[in-house]
């Protein structure tokens, strides 16, 4: 690749990093969520993000709700003793003050949309409504990423 080729790609991947999404609710700032695309005939994908709460009380994520997605469930993916378990969140997710929840692949928590309505593919805006327990409701949109986007830097939690 020419050094002006290799510049050019510099500056696309900073700057697609630097158009990172940020929506806020009162206190509560939602930074770059996205969703994984889908294989055609699948209708489970997961969502990623970081949930900052800048107030001095501590806030819930109650449940995230997407009109393209018939069901939503937080997970929690943990390896004890080489066994790899699956642990649904039931009751929401605490921020804490000053506190930053990050959903991202791998080894952590994570976003899980069912019941798809269709395939998403890569460039694709899912569309949800984060649920917060004080500060309300807050729309964003996940950016559908590629499959297999995170998977490089996901197995370190």
């Amino acid at each position: 690749m020419s050094r002006l080729g290799t510049i050019a790609a510099a500056l696309m991947l900073f700057g697609s990093a630097a158009a990172a999404e940020t929506y806020r609710v009162g206190t509560i700032e939602v930074v770059d969520p996205w969703a994984r695309a889908t294989p055609q005939g699948a209708t489970v994908t997961a969502g990623y993000m970081r949930i900052i709460n800048h107030g001095e009380m501590p806030e819930r994520l109650l449940t995230i709700r997407s009109g393209q997605a018939g069901g939503f469930e937080f997970q929690e993916l943990s390896l004890d003793d080489n066994v790899m378990r699956l642990r649904t969140i039931a009751r929401g997710v605490e921020i804490g003050p000053g506190q930053t929840v990050e959903f991202r692949p791998g080894l952590a928590s994570q976003a899980v949309f069912s019941a798809l309505a269709g395939q998403l593919l890569p460039g694709d805006l899912l569309p949800a409504t984060l649920m917060f327990e004080q500060a309300g409701p807050v729309e964003v949109g996940l950016t559908v990423q590629p499959i297999g986007t995170g998977l490089r830097r996901a197995s370190a939690p």
